[in-house]
């Protein structure tokens, strides 16, 4: 899951710096280079000149019940075809920020709202939906505004489930030891049946704003908190915990401004490792370059033995805050910086590696401040792909109707070949600031394998399986007699497909599968020869 971030827009900051004072409880083809003297015009769309096919705009979301200054945006996540978007902003009745967030679905390549998700117990201010997480049919949204009991701010995080089409609140999540100020939910990650939730107000070993993370597991239906995360070497106004990301039993969180050294808020993150029900601590993680205000740590995700961290602070070059972003790769028990991403023409300002994202070999990070073209903060994205060790910059994604300050990027999401990014200061028509989510397709889907038939058969119109190529949307199956081409059949949306024209007896033939979504056709699968008996 990508991390909620640093701390704009600027009311929310102001907000954040007093309500943390006191917690009273215990997607080119070339490698990053370095940054152009200034920004690059891109047309509305694009892909920084590069193949349009790595990077297609599939869908604008918005909210049925948009509203000026609602934010829709603000976070979004990702699972395979269905999609959250939080709106910490949104007033839900005569709840001022009371907040929600909307669950989208895919159908093909068509996006649909399913339902609009709210607190059961909401009330003004609470945020909701300042961050999200998803993971199959849960989801989880955090609410670090809200009042528990006598303490303000202390926060909660939300569990909804899926059953069918419809959704339904599981459980509130309430972290012990969390008192006032603590902003349990600040950040939220969720992998199958854990959750972390990001408290970056915790007071820990008397340092004030040290910061936390919470793990709570769910047994049975029912989520028990199973550990709280902290740094063995942390400070006050480290901040750990405004970015968490999970994997199966690997949690990483950010410390976005801790001190490194002499290095004021440089930043770090921390990787815990769980073995049976018990968390440690495995390694700190920072920049080998690191300098003072990098932030680093500012946005965090994972995949497998792969973490990319934010730095959205780093000076490149002579370029105040452009922002980058590192990635760290796991051997054994291992962690090693393996590369620093920045983006070819990044420029002062741009906040890029304000929020992360990571699938696979595939990695998206958001610079939500970049100016495209004469549009300032508009924002954009970037798609970098790891071939063996090194990952190079794929594809820059821009909104199609991007405009100034929209500040597209500002949260970021993938899952296989889709990404998601949220604008959370679109105007969306003559609304402003109502906010809004773009679905892009990133890259061809993968091979297919094919099952069957093979060797001998005997039907003359068999049934072809194949296993399922991720981010496939359709899939095409071909049948030949030699080189000669017998049967051609496109558009399957299953993984089967029964051939109803009879096929020659005793001859050898061959068949191949591939996938295919809106940005091209992957590659084809192996060819399995069959004969009908």
């Amino acid at each position: 899951m990508d991390a909620i971030h640093n701390d704009r827009p600027v009311a929310l900051a102001l907000l954040l710096a007093a309500a943390l004072l006191v917690c009273l409880g215990a997607v080119a083809l070339v490698a990053a280079a370095p940054a152009s003297a200034g920004p690059t015009a891109d047309p509305p769309g694009s892909t920084a000149g590069l193949d349009a096919l790595l990077a297609l705009q599939q869908a604008q979301l918005t909210a049925a019940d948009g509203a000026a200054n609602a934010q829709f945006g603000y976070s979004v996540a990702i699972s395979g075809d269905t999609a959250a978007v939080g709106v910490p902003n949104d007033d839900v009745g005569g709840n001022t920020d009371q907040g929600s967030a909307y669950v989208f679905v895919r159908n093909g390549t068509t996006w649909s709202q399913q339902q609009k998700l709210t607190a059961g117990d909401g009330a003004a201010n609470d945020n909701f939906g300042f961050s999200v997480a998803i993971s199959g049919d849960t989801v989880v949204v955090g609410a670090h505004f809200d009042d528990v009991g006598a303490n303000t701010n202390q926060g909660s995080a939300y569990v909804f489930v899926r059953s069918g089409t419809t959704w339904s609140q599981q459980q509130k999540l309430l972290a012990v030891p969390v008192g006032a100020n603590c902003e349990f939910g600040y950040s939220v990650a969720l992998s199958g049946e854990t959750a972390v939730v990001g408290t970056p107000g915790s007071l820990v070993s008397a340092h004030t704003n040290q910061g936390s993370a919470f793990v709570f597991v769910r047994i049975s239906g029912l989520w028990l908190q199973q550990a709280q995360l902290t740094a063995d070497d942390g400070a006050a106004n480290d901040l750990l915990g405004r970015s968490v990301a999970i994997d199966g039993d690997t949690a990483v969180v950010g410390a976005d401004r801790a001190d490194v050294g002499a290095n004021t808020d440089q930043g770090s993150a921390y990787v815990f490792l769980r073995n049976g029900s018990t968390w440690i601590f495995q390694r700190k993680l920072t920049a080998a370059d690191g300098a003072a205000w990098d932030n680093l740590g500012c946005s965090v995700a994972i995949s497998g033995d792969i973490a990319v961290l934010g730095a959205c602070g780093g000076e490149v070059g002579a370029n105040t805050d452009q922002g980058s972003a590192y990635v760290f790769t796991r051997s054994g028990i291992t962690w090693t910086e393996q590369q620093k991403l920045t983006a070819i023409d990044g420029a002062a300002y741009d906040d890029f590696g304000i929020s992360v994202a990571i699938s696979g070999d595939t990695a998206v990070v958001s610079a939500d401040c970049d100016s495209v073209g004469a549009n300032a903060g508009q924002g954009s994205a970037y798609v970098f792909a790891r071939s063996g060790s090194t990952w190079s910059q794929q594809a820059k994604l821009t909104a199609a109707d991007g405009a100034t300050d929209d500040e597209f990027g500002y949260s970021v999401s993938t899952s296989s070949t889709t990404a998601v990014v949220g604008a959370a200061f679109n105007d969306v028509g003559a609304v402003a600031d109502q906010g809004s989510a773009y679905v892009f397709v990133v890259g061809t889907p993968g091979r297919p394998t094919a099952k069957a038939p093979k060797g001998l058969i005997s039907s003359r119109t068999p049934t072809f399986k194949w296993t399922a190529a991720a981010g496939a949307a359709t899939y095409e199956v071909r049948v030949y007699k030699g080189s000669t081409l017998l049967k051609k059949k496109t558009g399957i949306t299953k993984t089967s497909w029964r051939c109803t024209k009879r096929l020659p007896r005793m001859v050898w033939l061959t068949w191949k599968v591939r996938a295919s979504n809106a940005a091209g056709a992957g590659p084809w699968s192996a060819k399995p020869r069959f004969k009908v008996r």
